[in-house]
């Protein structure tokens, strides 16, 4: 299998590792990378013996089965239309601008057996996995949850400069994480139905960016939902409950404790499941090897470009609650405008 990993970055560079150690099993792996940075290139073939193009054609005349793109998000649509258009398996790194799922489902029924594989991260993570678990089985029914992340911004990627898509307003952290842990809520409690929002700039990082997202929802199967992302606390945290008819459960990612206070079920306990820092590269492996694995038969993606287009449509029905006051519809038409505050047709109150 020919694997072309678009973007040498930090993402970029972690997935290059993922493939090279699977690059040696039953189905043989060959990387190139895309990455217009020469430094990145060079990087790339020392780290990982990968070759590096700059241009997009000599690209393709490696002739790829598979896309991996980890671009910033503002470029991601561009390559992901190119992979489909050319019937080739792609891979991308979580959107806040998703890609049309109508498009997607018309390149798979063009291109029978292709895989379109939106990033779905934490859906690989041994918490998330055990709370989905839990919620599933042992929780009841759901009525409410809530979650938080903090994310240190000035401590996120300090090696990367004024060009990292973080840096600036259209893809900050806040907005950014937002998209990337809904993936996980929306596996875990379901879809977003209706929500409305709170996004500020409530910090002092003289950025000038929001750093405050706080969504109240109600899933499609009617519990309430609450969704708090800051990035201007200078602590780390992503930890949340879940209450249902049998009781609570708490969890924590970071310190990898799951909670379960559940007397309806005589269940009262606590358990560490895993170790977020020593876990971390094994879920992002996970991930692409899962990838891999539906690309050969052997695995399905757990996440569609349909639910994708869903979450993206839930950031932005919260960013317009913002501005019309309402409550908001969710509607996986519904894209991000370009920053937080510039939705131009303040209509589809919920």
């Amino acid at each position: 299998m020919r694997v072309l990993q678009i973007g040498g970055g930090s993402m970029g560079t972690r997935r290059m590792r993922d493939l090279h150690k699977l690059a040696h099993g039953a189905d043989p792996i060959t990387i190139r990378l895309l990455d217009a940075r020469a430094d990145r290139r060079a990087a790339a073939e020392e780290r990982f013996g990968v070759p590096g193009v700059a241009t997009l054609d000599e690209a393709l005349a490696f002739e790829p089965d598979a896309f991996v793109v980890s671009t910033p998000p503002h470029l991601h649509q561009e390559f992901v239309r190119t992979a489909l258009a050319l019937g080739k398996h792609v891979f991308c790194e979580a959107d806040i601008w998703p890609f049309d799922p109508t498009a997607v489902e018309r390149a798979e029924a063009d291109h029978p057996g292709l895989i379109a594989a939106p990033s779905a991260t934490l859906r690989f993570q041994p918490v998330i996995r055990e709370v989905a678990r839990i919620v599933a089985e042992e929780l009841g029914t759901l009525h409410a949850f809530g979650y938080v992340l903090s994310v240190d911004a000035p401590g996120w990627h300090p090696g990367e400069g004024t060009e990292y898509y973080a840096r600036h307003r259209p893809t900050a952290p806040a907005r950014e994480m937002t998209a990337f842990e809904l993936i996980a809520l929306h596996g875990v409690f379901g879809p977003a139905a209706t929500v409305s929002g709170l996004v500020q700039e409530r910090g002092a990082l003289g950025t000038d960016i929001e750093d405050t997202f706080s969504l109240q929802y109600r899933t499609e199967s009617g519990a309430a939902g609450q969704l708090t992302v800051l990035m201007a606390p200078p602590q780390v945290a992503r930890r949340g409950w879940a209450a249902g008819n049998n009781g609570f459960v708490y969890f924590d990612l970071l310190t990898g404790v799951v909670d379960r206070q559940l007397p309806a079920t005589n269940l009262d306990d606590s358990r560490k499941i895993c170790d977020w820092g020593e876990t971390l590269e094994s879920v992002y492996l996970d991930e692409i090897s899962t990838f891999i694995s539906a690309i050969d038969g052997a695995a399905q993606w757990p996440f569609s470009y349909r639910e994708s287009a869903l979450v993206c449509g839930t950031l932005a029905a919260a960013e317009l609650s913002m501005l019309t006051g309402n409550v908001e519809r969710v509607r996986a038409d519904l894209v991000p405008a370009e920053v937080p505050d510039a939705y131009v047709q303040l209509s589809g109150a919920g």
